[in-house]
């Protein structure tokens, strides 16, 4: 090792080393690239989909080409009870290990460590899918379809309890949330795509959850 440092700063052959230390950073760029689009990349991808007009107040909604064609309305309306553990985008550890890739959506979590808190939609939709079969990294999840090409999962349910083809509201229950899938607890995984792609859920939604009402397996509404 000392003497490949000796040879990087001596005198000689620096030409040499130009090429050497240039194409070894060639090298690495395919690394440091994953990592910072792992980071980054996503973020910037959804902000050209979905963006909060602070004026206005509303959700723009852009189609790949960027043009703009409609506005929705924020929702106060978060999809279950608990505290937001991981956010959109993040590319952990946890997920690098399990080869997950960045994070597609926000995760809440029942704060007792708890399964069967109640799980709504977040906007009116159509239900499109209900999985109720824990062979995915989703887990029982359930697929809704919005206005405007968007779409909301809602993952990891200890059971899916919407019906394929129903029209939902704010307020419905469609499920409770589990620990399906790949989790390492009790929590709701919730994805927003518009066009297909992920986007920040917290485009839509105001605020913050409102505290668990699961506290004990008494409260379990099976």
């Amino acid at each position: 090792m000392m003497t490949f440092v000796r040879w990087i700063f001596s005198p000689k052959h620096y030409e040499l080393k130009i090429v050497f230390v240039t194409l070894s950073i060639l090298i690495m760029m395919p690394v440091i690239s994953v990592v910072v689009f792992a980071s980054s990349g996503l973020a910037l991808v959804s902000e050209t989909l979905a963006v909060l007009n602070p004026i206005t107040h509303l959700v723009e909604i852009f189609d790949p080409n960027g043009n703009k064609i409609d506005e929705i309305e924020i929702t106060t309306v978060w999809p279950t009870r608990g505290v937001v553990t991981d956010e959109f985008g993040t590319y952990g550890e946890f997920r690098q290990h399990l080869k997950l890739g960045p994070h597609s959506g926000i995760d809440i979590a029942n704060e007792y460590g708890l399964i069967g808190e109640p799980v709504t939609t977040i906007y009116d939709g159509k239900v499109i899918r209900v999985d109720n079969v824990d062979d995915s990294s989703c887990g029982r999840n359930v697929l809704i379809e919005h206005s405007q090409n968007i779409k909301s999962i809602y993952c990891h349910l200890s059971v899916a309890s919407a019906i394929e083809n129903t029209e939902v509201k704010p307020g419905d229950i469609i499920g409770l949330m589990g620990s399906s899938g790949t989790s390492t607890g009790p929590h709701l995984h919730l994805g927003v795509y518009v066009y297909g792609i992920p986007v920040n859920p917290r485009t839509f939604m105001v605020g913050e959850p409102e505290g668990s009402t699961v506290k004990s397996v008494l409260d379990v509404a099976f």
